[in-house]
């Protein structure tokens, strides 16, 4: 990702779902919790907060989303029921 880019603000921990969209604030950095040369950091700033999360049962059932990464990186978003 590059400064400029957007992304959505996704938890999947907590009931899988969209929480905003937020804009990549500077380019990637070496991660400082690491020294794994692969291992990068990126900064967001918050463009816009949802008033109601989007749940990924959702995006899933939209034909225009479904080549999102979010839906195309099965690490991301399994299975909403496991």
């Amino acid at each position: 990702m590059q400064r400029g880019d957007c992304a959505l603000f996704y938890h999947s921990r907590s009931g899988k779902n969209v929480f905003g969209i937020m804009q990549v604030s500077k380019p990637p950095y070496q991660d400082p919790t690491t020294n794994a040369a692969n291992w990068l950091a990126i900064d967001f700033e918050l463009i816009k907060t949802f008033e109601t999360p989007i749940s990924l049962w959702q995006i899933k059932t939209e034909p225009t989303l479904q080549s999102i990464g979010l839906i195309k990186q099965p690490r991301l978003s399994k299975n909403e029921f496991e």
